[in-house]
């Protein structure tokens, strides 16, 4: 059993609060709504969506394959919450590993999107070399004494041809286009995945930078130390 983690914000008049307790092979996570729990699971996915029957609300927690949770989101339907699109972000609880790594992203957001994109190279580029590698390798042929299988006399059924009508569609006079090299489509199968990587650290650092500047807006507000990200004194 590890430590656990904690996640807050002030949405709308509630305070939201979100406890998630590793354990061996699985995580529960607990979401509680003004102190009143609205929703818990248990599970080891690595995206979890919280919905509380008969409300328009749901949460999304997104974690890697190991540490704390990325991301922490509360949303305004599960249909949104399955997208991950939108959302109120919650913020770690102060000191955690959460809040260190949110606080790094913010001090380090173009380290943290090229970190984020190598990793993405390294996961498609090490597969593709360690295949030329195993191809260059001369593997001794086995031959395997497959045992004859008798062939099965399927039935000749004969099906009444269709007449189906002739339909001639005018030709559309479509631009030569000239052709791409052979080099392209594996440059693009790598090119993809590492794009998707870039864009989504990007995401994360603009909704960092948005999370800090809420953050800032509650500060100098009274009586939001749970948006902030402050530990309840009484727990």
């Amino acid at each position: 059993m590890g430590d656990i983690e904690r996640w807050y914000v002030e949405h709308e008049g509630h305070e939201h609060a979100v406890a998630v307790e590793p354990g061996a092979l699985t995580r529960e996570v607990v979401w509680t709504r003004d102190d009143v729990e609205v929703g818990r699971r248990k599970t080891s996915d690595e995206t979890i969506v919280l919905s509380p029957k008969g409300e328009d609300t749901a949460l999304r927690l997104k974690f890697p394959m190991i540490g704390p949770a990325r991301r922490v989101t509360l949303h305004g339907s599960e249909a949104e919450a399955h997208t991950g699109l939108g959302g109120t972000d919650l913020e770690p609880e102060a000191g955690s590993k959460a809040a260190r790594r949110s606080e790094w992203i913010g001090e380090h957001p173009h380290l943290h999107t090229a970190r984020q994109t190598a990793v993405a190279a390294a996961g498609v580029g090490v597969p593709i070399l360690l295949v030329w590698l195993l191809s260059m390798v001369s593997w001794p042929s086995l031959d395997i004494p497959w045992p004859d299988l008798p062939s099965i006399p399927w039935p000749d059924i004969h099906l009444p041809a269709i007449p189906w009508p002739d339909i001639h569609l005018p030709a559309i006079p479509w631009p030569d286009l000239p052709s791409l090299p052979g080099w392209v489509e594996p440059v693009r199968k790598l090119a993809v995945p590492i794009l998707i990587a870039f864009f989504i650290a990007r995401g994360e650092v603009k909704r960092r930078r948005k999370a800090e500047e809420r953050r800032r807006l509650a500060l100098e507000s009274p009586g939001d130390s749970r948006a902030s990200g402050a530990t309840d004194p009484t727990q």
